[in-house]
């Protein structure tokens, strides 16, 4: 008989998790362009909605009582860029990996216009956000491993067959993308880095077809 093994990460939770469905803030600074990505608001975080499964309302969710400043000036929340409203010579793509004991998210990419580049890409999830920068040759895909409720799925199959059940309904990327041609924001501070043009919003929403067509 083969014993079973739970992995750390696999998570306990016998409901699947729900989150709010607000985005993540970003801010932008209107003078030198820097991001910063809101954590909390004016309430704590909470859940709502039921006792067997509540939904959570993340920090983040709440308006910030007063918008932080920089350079003098305050911040700007940055709009997001949805799918289909990407410019020509990029593409974003993803997948929900590893079952139950290696349960992870992959956000892939593809630039076929130098003009663009990643710059990072966070996530959010049920319990929070993670986020990675992607550094100089660093190729497709970014990896982010999960656990506790993020770590929920329906089934164990080690690739999502992106079923009715949407065991990551909820979750979001945000993926950070440099325009060098950028004609509206700053593309560079004064000492020559790169900043963040655009950001764009990838939900892991997606219904496989297959499960569309089915009665």
């Amino acid at each position: 008989m083969i014993e079973q093994k739970y992995s750390v990460t696999r998570t306990r939770a016998t409901w699947k998790p729900r989150i709010a469905d607000d985005d993540l803030p970003f801010y932008r600074c209107p003078e030198c362009g820097r991001v910063l990505q809101g954590i909390a608001g004016s309430l704590p975080g909470s859940f709502s909605d039921g006792l067997r499964n509540p939904m959570a309302e993340p920090p983040y969710a709440h308006d910030m009582q007063a918008l932080p400043t920089c350079c003098g000036s305050a911040l700007e929340r940055m709009e997001l860029t949805e799918l289909d409203a990407l410019p020509e010579g990029i593409e974003f793509d993803y997948r929900i990996l590893g079952g139950f004991n290696s349960n992870a998210v992959e956000c892939s990419w593809r630039i076929s216009d130098d003009r663009f580049r990643i710059q990072w890409i966070a996530l959010k999830t049920f319990t929070g956000s993670q986020l990675k920068y992607v550094l100089p040759k660093k190729r497709s895909p970014l990896l982010f491993a999960l656990a506790d409720e993020d770590a929920y799925v329906y089934c164990d199959k080690d690739v999502c067959l992106e079923c009715t059940f949407m065991c990551k309904r909820g979750f979001v990327f945000y993926v950070g993308v440099e325009d060098m041609q950028d004609g509206t924001h700053r593309t560079s501070d004064q000492n020559g880095a790169p900043l963040t043009s655009l950001i764009v919003r990838l939900p892991l929403t997606r219904m496989s077809p297959y499960w569309e067509s089915r009665p």
